[in-house]
């Protein structure tokens, strides 16, 4: 198989190593603490967005006002892409020349090429802004796109996601270029020449940057693989994983339950499709609802509402990249989702309403939150609906008892009015309604006093009764004395 030209493999080899000299020059400033100079000495001007501060020098207002165009929609992008919203502002320092930036960074010297980096320490994204004079308008962004990542990636994994993993997500974030091209040009040439690394070298930060022209397209096609087999989503929690995980090994096996060295394979057997073609094929480009669709199929509605509310906004702003039909699908799962929100919340309400007693009210929400997640054809929510419901009518049964005692005791049934309290005072113990319970309870003494009056009553009567019959025996046994 022809080789890629020497001047291609250049061209691509200085863009790579752009990265590499980014992070070693953070990484070495870290350590040493490397002066700022630049800032002390230059006054720098600054223009804000709603999430960055655009740093530059007198002369290069046209510069910061074309970076402020588009960086906070790089960020939206990349929040709803990563799920996650690295902390703002974030500092993008745009250097008006070489030299300026190696009076900060003099390192940068004796390493050709470099373009931007990132500091995710600082939350800085730095530009050098001859260097991109002959990048496309889709380079130029990409270099923000690039930068943010490992910013975003750092965030995530707490700054714990190897040097492979990093590189590989900052490119596959970058929306299709030129570069492109060029990557896969030297990933085959890797390939063929059997040079391409294990996996166990991306651990490697000198292995990486010290042959990113093997590193950069291989990282990159890991990634690529990780995302197409599994799902962006999966790769999101990789990210998540790793961040607690003693190593990438580990969060692999974590989060895809396949080892390492069983991924390494898999990746191997699928990588000739990748260069012959599949590299064009990008789960972003098409936006990826894996994660909105299994939040909905848990049932967690009000996250999937707000994630799919996000995307649409994004969605809606990159219309002609996405295409109308997945904006469409977007908001046919917006739509289903914000009636799942309804019925949970309606189902809260419910929930509420049986805490205060308000046995009719709850009845009346179950049956609402019950048709809609029928409509939704979601049944996991049955059994809470119908315990709900059976404890709103077992509620509102005692309180018809207890009226109907109410009403036998204005007919002086006290016996039967008294057997009707008891039913309904114990549905309220058993449904912790005290307020009724201690209802039901007052009334049951006020019973218990009405019939041991109406008893004492009756004995009195009954003795007035006996006193009554006996004198009238003794009146006529006395005149019977008297007959001659």
């Amino acid at each position: 198989m022809a080789h890629p030209p020497q001047s291609t493999q250049r061209s691509a080899l200085i863009r790579l190593i752009t990265v590499l000299a980014g992070v070693m020059l953070t990484l070495i400033g870290a350590l040493f603490g490397a002066a700022p100079t630049l800032a002390q000495e230059t006054a720098w001007r600054e223009q804000r967005t709603t999430y960055f501060v655009i740093l530059f020098t007198a002369g290069n207002e046209a510069d910061a006002e074309t970076y402020a165009g588009f960086v906070d929609s790089i960020y939206d992008e990349m929040a709803v892409v990563f799920n996650h919203r690295a902390a703002a502002p974030i500092t993008l320092r745009l250097y008006p020349t070489q030299e300026a930036y190696e009076q900060v960074n003099p390192l940068a010297r004796d390493i050709p090429g470099i373009v931007a980096h990132a500091d995710f320490r600082r939350r800085e994204v730095v530009v050098i802004l001859p260097r991109t004079i002959n990048q496309t308008p889709v380079e130029v962004e990409n270099n923000i796109r690039h930068e943010l990542t490992h910013i975003i990636a750092a965030e995530i994994t707490v700054n714990q996601l190897n040097v492979g993993f990093q590189e590989g997500i900052a490119q596959y974030i970058e929306h299709p270029s030129p570069n492109l091209e060029r990557t896969i040009a030297m990933l085959r040439a890797a390939r063929d020449q059997g040079s391409l690394m294990t996996w166990s070298e991306l651990d490697d930060r000198e292995k990486i940057y010290g042959e990113p022209q093997i590193g950069y397209p291989q990282s990159l096609s890991i990634v690529a693989f990780l995302v197409e087999r599994y799902g962006f989503e999966k790769f999101r929690e990789f990210l998540a994983v790793s961040a607690s995980s003693s190593g990438y090994r580990s969060a692999l096996q974590q989060t895809y339950a396949v080892a390492s060295t069983d991924l390494e394979q898999q990746w191997n057997a699928w990588l000739p499709d990748y260069i012959a073609g599949g590299y064009n094929l990008n789960a972003l480009r098409s936006y990826d609802f894996s994660h909105a669709r299994q939040l909905l199929e848990q049932g967690q509605y009000e996250a999937a509402t707000a994630e799919l509310e996000q995307a649409l906004e994004w969605l809606a702003n990159n219309a002609t990249a996405n295409g109308p039909e997945v904006l469409a699908e977007a908001e046919a799962l917006l739509e289903y989702s914000r009636e799942g929100s309804r019925a949970e919340r309606m189902a809260r309400a419910a929930r509420t309403a049986l805490e205060h007693t308000e046995y009719e009210r709850a009845q009346q929400l179950v049956a609402q939150a019950r048709a809609v997640y029928t409509a939704l054809g979601d049944t996991r929510r049955n059994d809470v609906m119908d315990t709900y419901d059976e404890h709103a009518v077992r509620g509102m049964s005692a309180m018809q008892t207890l009226d109907q005692a109410a009403v036998l005791v204005q007919r002086f049934q006290i016996p039967q009015a008294r057997a009707q309290v008891d039913v309904a005072a114990a549905e309220f113990a058993a449904l912790g309604d005290e307020t009724r319970l201690n209802r039901a309870l007052v009334l049951r003494r006020e019973l218990d006093t009405r019939q041991q009056f109406v008893g004492v009553t009756l004995i009195a009567l009954g003795l007035v009764g006996a006193v009554s019959s006996l004198g009238l025996r003794w009146s006529r046994r006395k005149e019977a004395e008297f007959w001659v």
